[in-house]
């Protein structure tokens, strides 16, 4: 490989940090999720986020071209990423005191990998940082380094973003163990307050005419 390949990977690595400090619907969705059922509910949630994540990045990187969304299907997004997110907080608003630390009911259609993953899928700004960012990183990696430069930069991106969701899952999940039960029923109202006015934004401007 060659030796410039690194540049291309350790930028990488500092957008995946940053990406995962930038608060938005993936984050409050694996708070959320964390806070529900402590840091295993939390995990299983992060790993459906970077599971498709990283299949998004290794497609990049083995070829396959993300352009940036067009406006259309970027309205579509915001109103299905809306719907998904206020779902999920109404589902969360029906959590009942003590569900937080405990396995999650069976009534629960969804299981928080799936939650995870349709985080990332409907989210309309993960489209257009896949078409504006890193389609032309992974470009500029694989020119450095070939095939191998850009699938290391593509994981590069990665873990980094992994690693700060990580932290929000184990913020959410600790943290809620170390609460009392008002307390975490007051976290959880207001994360799914939260969920539910990041929906509807996401609706409101995907609807606007």
């Amino acid at each position: 490989m060659n030796t410039g390949s690194g540049s291309p990977v350790l930028a990488a690595l500092g957008i995946g940090v940053a990406l995962a400090g930038a608060p938005g619907p993936v984050q409050a969705v694996l708070l959320t999720e964390s806070v529900r059922g402590g840091v295993p509910r939390g995990l299983r949630a992060l790993a459906g986020v970077h599971g498709t994540f990283g299949l998004l990045m290794l497609a990049l990187a083995f070829g396959l071209s993300f352009a940036r969304p067009s406006a259309s299907v970027v309205r579509i997004l915001k109103v299905a990423g809306g719907l998904l997110l206020i779902w999920l907080a109404v589902d969360a608003l029906r959590t009942k005191d003590g569900t937080a630390v405990r396995p999650s009911p069976p009534r629960r259609l969804l299981p928080p990998e799936v939650r995870g993953s349709l985080s990332i899928l409907l989210n309309p700004g993960g489209w257009l940082f896949l078409g504006a960012v890193a389609s032309p990183l992974l470009a500029t990696a694989t020119l450095r380094g070939g095939r191998p430069g850009a699938v290391l930069a593509a994981l590069a991106l990665v873990a980094g973003a992994a690693l700060g969701d990580t932290g929000v899952v184990l913020l959410g999940g600790l943290g809620v163990r170390r609460a009392g039960r008002r307390v975490a029923g007051g976290i959880r109202a207001a994360l799914a307050i939260l969920l539910a006015a990041l929906g509807l934004w996401l609706l409101i401007i995907g609807l606007e005419p």
